[in-house]
């Protein structure tokens, strides 16, 4: 079929597309501010819903046609020679689906942002496309799911970004992708033309791309897609941002760089603002092979968010669904816990900026993160645990207040030489950390400016 041809851009728009033009886009300050947003991994691939232990489920059609791989045995033995990636589509149904209770967990969880990916790297939009019959709209479910979610998180006030994966096409029919061996100018075209489809129909808050690393930026020609996004995003007077996905260009270009389980454990701050990407287990598509052991516990996910925003980073924490529509109870669970210890020291999450120097260990040999607000300084202990905290080098004026943000008394606390002794009482708290409000700001310690 005949592709959308891109408009040129004319002379009175903002953004050209090209690097310098791009590169003074600045990054909103309701991305720096949201610190949690939920990824969302569904589609055909979570009918069968397989991987070995460690791989994304998400990846099945491209694995099921790796001979020799666990997954194509699996699929071979469950499903037969003859069976393709398109049969499993009518068996995406996703009758249980409710958009609006997916966006009533994503709320309690304390997301300020939501992702599902509109399209994976199987080529199957989410959305009610024009470019290709090939998406749920038209089969399996037969609903506009990226339309319908939006309608959900946008009522209760998140912001919304459907993904597009589709740099990286290793399935859909009639189109040749670029892996591994074949890529083409019809294909680059048939990217700008759905990216430009999902742009227009759903104004995401983000343009999230990913399947970047098989070309360069100037091979997908994504300079003109940033450009007429940036644009569009000042017509509709909305402030947007890009991540880092263009094409070889991760920790580079973008608004935000992505990081994917590299920095779930970092010790340094990084300045370019970021964002960790993870599931809550390893697959990102659910995975009925992945056992609950893989799982974060409540604290290891709560930790990670901490460490993440101390560290100049969002966390973009991944659910996935079943074929059905429904989300496991126990990815539920953990959102929920999450939710609960938000609602009790979110002051000390949302809306903050990093110290220059993001952590430290006490005296005691207690785990400590900071971030800053306004005039105010936030101290987090990462455990629940009551007695002294001794912090070296951080002093406080005299006359300051120190808070527990969940129990919401005053703590008692004192000067030994330069290091501040906090007293943390044996009241119940919001659990697996606590969060201390100092005001005004430590003088001593340096922080990010607002950017």
């Amino acid at each position: 079929m005949p592709f959308l041809l891109f408009p040129s851009l004319s002379e009175s728009q903002t953004y050209r597309a090209h690097y310098q033009s791009l590169n003074n886009h600045e990054t909103p300050e309701w991305f720096r501010d949201a610190k949690l947003g939920i990824f969302i991994h569904w589609g055909v691939y979570s009918v069968p819903a397989w991987a070995e232990r460690g791989e994304y489920a998400e990846w099945y059609p491209r694995r099921m046609q790796q001979k020799g791989s666990s997954t194509h045995q699996y699929h071979i033995e469950n499903y037969g020679d003859d069976f393709l990636y398109e049969d499993f589509i009518p068996m995406f149904q996703a009758e249980l689906w409710d958009p609006e209770e997916w966006a009533d967990l994503f709320q309690a969880a304390g997301a300020r942002y939501v992702v599902p990916v509109g399209e994976h790297h199987d080529g199957f939009p989410l959305w009610d496309s024009d470019l290709t019959e090939w998406n749920a709209a038209r089969m399996g479910p037969q609903r506009d799911i990226i339309g319908e979610l939006a309608e959900a998180v946008r009522a209760r006030g998140m912001k919304y970004a459907p993904s597009y994966h589709g740099l990286l096409n290793y399935y859909e029919p009639g189109h040749g992708g670029p892996h591994p061996d074949f890529f083409s100018e019809a294909y680059v075209e048939y990217i700008h033309a759905k990216l430009k489809e999902l742009i227009d129909k759903y104004q995401p808050d983000l343009l999230w791309l990913d399947g970047d690393w098989h070309a360069t930026v100037e091979t997908y020609r994504l300079k003109e897609i940033i450009a007429y996004y940036y644009n569009q995003a000042e017509d509709w007077d909305k402030e947007v941002a890009v991540n880092d996905r263009w094409g070889q260009v991760r920790g580079i270009l973008g608004d935000f760089y992505t990081q994917e389980y590299d920095y779930d454990v970092i010790d340094r701050l990084i300045d370019h603002k970021w964002e960790n990407t993870r599931g809550l287990g390893y697959s990102f598509g659910y995975n009925k092979n992945e056992p609950d052991e893989d799982f974060m516990s409540p604290t290891e996910l709560i930790h990670m968010l901490i460490d993440n925003v101390s560290k100049n980073a969002n966390l973009l924490i991944n659910v996935g669904p079943k074929a059905n529509g429904t989300i496991p109870s126990g990815q539920q669970e953990l959102l929920l816990e999450l939710g609960r210890w938000l609602a009790a020291n979110g002051a000390a999450i949302y809306d903050t900026r990093p110290w220059v120097l993001p952590q430290i260990q006490s005296a005691e040999g207690r785990d400590i993160r900071f971030t800053w607000k306004k005039d105010k300084a936030f101290v987090i202990v990462l455990d629940d645990q009551a007695g002294t905290v001794t912090i070296p080098g951080l002093v406080v004026e005299t006359g300051s207040t120190l808070r527990d943000l969940a129990g919401g008394q005053a703590l008692e606390w004192n000067r030994n030489g330069s290091n501040l002794v906090i007293s943390l009482p044996d009241e119940a708290t919001a659990g697996h950390a606590r969060a201390i409000e100092i005001s005004p700001e430590p003088v001593f310690l340096m922080r990010i400016g607002e950017r």
